[in-house]
């Protein structure tokens, strides 16, 4: 069987090396020349270092990712925890949840008893873990509702759980969904000790997509670059093929103002691996009108903002930390995940659920990172910073609102022989990597399970 899979990220490549597994003929179509969707990086050309269009983390949780990557042969770009150490730092220091190598979730228990947050929040925290490990999932609420029926006070949100949420669901608790952040507390700490490690990237997103397409295209899979997709051609309620724009390859053909070609790629069925706006315009007139197209454009967007950095020396002693009280709240030394050390250094600041962020110039965002290192880190009295740039993603993941949890779809559709990807679809989790690898996985095997005739 012949099958196209729109969309070059993790949900696209994650059911097209699962369909090439089983031995379907598969064609990958992305828009644009990079891969990796949301998820992807390019080459700075001053530095020549890695900049990803926002940082994303993994944790050991992300099994079906991590599986992928194991697969494709490229576990030399992950470098992984030995065990949990998530530090964040403040005027009084450095503070470290610092997890000893015990059973689930005591792991957790001993890290927290070692964490310096008051004595009321330590006895917070665990009555949380103790409801998320008891208790009923939280269907209907916001996770704000949910802290508050947990008994979490403002110093607990403070000092532990809105920074995670908002990295985790990249929206504030006030709009979030808690059966998201209950599922990822669940699967990460509850489950094996090993699933809250933490799982950095040697190198950008790009590099690793290209090494998962290399993979793909080495056992016979196609992946055509600058493909657009226009549109589905269906012939009596079955997809039989994907209408697409073919952009010039060549780069003096690019420079020229060559035309796109239109096309149509014929297939047996379609993964459709595209955000839910981008998959509207390719539904045929009178199939919008019916569930889950009828509902594609309830699907809100969260911003993400983050500065990449280099200073003339080094300044940022950990891998990573929390910025507690600032508008940035994470700090990565990309320098040293790539395997450098010393001047410059690269650091990369995030900024989840940026609404009001992302309306600043890049200026002021570059202020409020370089404020927030002379803040917390001396040796940054010293410094200098030597090139900064600024990355806005407005539409870097859907809004995970209850609401939203009662339409987001499965992999099936009422179009036969056309399946849905994408980590908006319902994974049961928030808008990460692993959510789009599930995702991925779940359409393919929804395809191999007879339902295309």
């Amino acid at each position: 069987m012949k099958v196209v899979v729109v969309g070059g990220g993790f949900a696209g490549f994650a059911a097209a090396v699962r369909l090439q597994e089983r031995r379907h003929q598969v064609v990958l179509l992305e828009r644009r020349g990079v891969l990796g969707g949301r998820a992807t990086s390019s080459r700075d050309s001053v530095t020549g270092e890695d900049v990803d269009n926002g940082t994303h983390l993994m944790v050991g949780a992300y099994r079906a990712t991590l599986d992928l990557v194991r697969r494709a042969g490229a576990c030399d770009l992950l470098w992984e925890q030995p065990e949990l150490r998530l530090e964040w730092v403040d005027e009084r220091g450095t503070a470290a949840l610092a997890c000893p190598a015990l059973p689930a979730p005591l792991h957790l228990l001993a890290g927290l008893l070692g964490l310096r947050i008051p004595l009321s929040v330590k006895l917070q925290a665990i009555r949380f873990g103790l409801a998320v490990r008891l208790g009923r999932r939280p269907e209907g609420r916001t996770l704000a509702e949910y802290f508050a029926h947990c008994g979490q006070g403002s110093q607990a949100r403070r000092l532990l759980w809105d920074p995670l949420a908002l990295a985790i669901l990249n929206e504030v608790p006030e709009r979030s969904a808690a059966v998201l952040f209950h599922r990822v507390y669940q699967e990460a700490f509850l489950v094996d000790r090993r699933a809250s490690r933490l799982v950095f990237l040697r190198r950008g997103w790009g590099v690793l997509l290209e090494r998962i397409a290399g993979y793909f295209e080495g056992r016979g899979g196609r992946v055509v670059r600058g493909a657009h997709a226009v549109g589905l051609e269906v012939r009596q309620g079955r997809v039989v093929g994907v209408r697409c724009q073919l952009r010039a390859g060549a780069r003096e053909a690019i420079a020229a103002g060559a035309p796109a070609t239109p096309a149509v790629e014929p297939a047996d069925a379609v993964v459709s691996a595209v955000p839910p706006r981008a998959l509207l315009p390719l539904v045929p007139d009178g199939w919008q009108e019916r569930p889950p197209f009828d509902a594609l454009e309830r699907f809100g967007a969260a911003p993400i903002v983050s500065v990449e950095m280099w200073l003339d020396r080094p300044v940022v002693d950990l891998v990573m930390a929390g910025l507690r009280d600032c508008e940035v709240e994470w700090v990565f030394d990309k320098g040293r995940l790539y395997g450098r050390s010393g001047a410059p250094q690269h650091l990369a600041f995030i900024v989840s659920a940026a609404y009001r962020s992302a309306s600043k110039t890049n200026a002021e965002l570059v202020g409020a990172a370089e404020s927030a290192l002379r803040r917390y880190f001396p040796a940054m009295r010293a410094a200098r910073v030597e090139r900064a740039l600024v990355l806005r993603d407005p539409t870097a993941t859907f809004s995970s609102t209850p609401e939203l949890e009662t339409v987001r779809p499965g992999p099936l559709s009422p179009v036969d022989g056309l399946f849905l990807a994408g980590d908006w679809t319902a994974t049961g989790l928030p808008a990460t990597i692993e959510g789009a690898v599930r995702s991925g996985e779940a359409a393919a095997k929804a395809l191999g399970s007879g339902l295309v005739s």
